[in-house]
């Protein structure tokens, strides 16, 4: 069946790299005409991988021509040099950026400062609606969305486990975005794991609700089948020092609530393994937003779980 991916026209926009490695492809694409104009973006952090992308390819396999009321920008892999590293932050810059820290970006500036240029000037500018997909990638699962100002019934329809509300902050993609107009939502969905496809599909039918409510599709998915349990703010789980993390919660259980003082998890010694710091749930009912589901090392500090309490 025709799809609105076969009627997609990309644009490469060249950006500056090393000596050896020349130049990288940005690549922005777009599919109808007229507004209003919707973008779909992910992979703003190079260590969320190709999880956002593969599932906007879903998403766009599913949408007939016809069902486009509008204009759509797609920008599946925001920062390549990342992705291709496997790192949050793109390797290039004099001084690591994030990405997402960095809009509207500087045509003129480093290489992170050039991708949000581009991204603000052929992605952003002009659209009324924003998608902003992220996911834990390849260290983590993650299961809620952000709702912003303006853009409730975007982030309401998603189906997420939890929705969190937040303000926009200014630099981020959504902030920028905001601050022109757009409705934004940002999708914190999925990542690595045996669970990988289904949370694809998953958020590639969120992705078409929150098309729909903006009026860019028009097509019959429009409410989910269960509603999201909105919570207060969050609480990282942190290790006071390095060892080697065993989670007790696992891969089934982000996106549920779990009973006060339940064990999360355990961080060990690497050369005993003994048991040298225990985790537990905070609250009377502790909604898991994110979590590494792998026995890992990590350093001090480092996020190991982030869990709040439903409201």
């Amino acid at each position: 069946m025709d799809s609105i991916l076969d009627h997609v026209s990309w644009n490469k926009f060249r950006l500056p790299a090393g000596a050896t490695t020349g130049e990288i492809d940005l690549s922005i694409g777009s599919v109808g005409e007229g507004k209003p104009t919707g973008l779909l973006i992910a992979g703003l952090h190079g260590d969320e991988g190709p999880w956002g992308a593969w599932a906007i390819r879903k998403f766009l396999e599913k949408v007939r021509p016809n069902e486009l009321l509008g204009t759509l920008r797609i920008v599946p892999a925001a920062n390549p040099s990342g992705i291709d590293i496997g790192k949050r932050n793109a390797n290039l810059d004099l001084i690591p950026s994030d990405l997402n820290r960095t809009f509207p970006g500087d045509e003129s500036g480093l290489h992170s400062e050039r991708a949000a240029a581009m991204i603000a000037k052929y992605g952003v500018v002009g659209a009324n609606a924003v998608v902003d997909v992220h996911g834990g990638g390849n260290w983590c699962v993650n299961a809620f969305v952000a709702r912003f100002p303006g853009g409730e019934d975007l982030a309401n329809v998603i189906g997420a486990p939890f929705i969190m509300d937040r303000q926009p902050i200014p630099n981020t993609l959504t902030g920028y975005a905001h601050g022109l107009g757009a409705k934004v939502v940002l999708l914190e969905m999925g990542g690595i794991g045996s669970e990988e496809e289904a949370w694809a599909n998953r958020v590639s039918h969120g992705i078409e609700r929150a098309l729909n409510s903006a009026g860019i599709i028009e097509t019959e998915n429009k409410t989910p089948k269960s509603k999201s349990v909105t919570v207060g703010p969050s609480k990282v789980i942190r290790p006071s020092k390095g060892g080697i993390f065993l989670p007790v919660l696992k891969e089934k259980d982000v996106g549920t609530i779990v009973g006060g003082d339940a064990i999360t998890g355990h961080l060990l010694d690497p050369v005993t393994m003994s048991v040298v710091e225990t985790y537990k749930a905070p609250f009377p009912e502790t909604a898991v937003l994110l979590l590494r589901p792998n026995l890992t090392n990590v350093e001090g500090g480092t996020p190991l779980q982030i869990v709040a309490q439903p409201k």
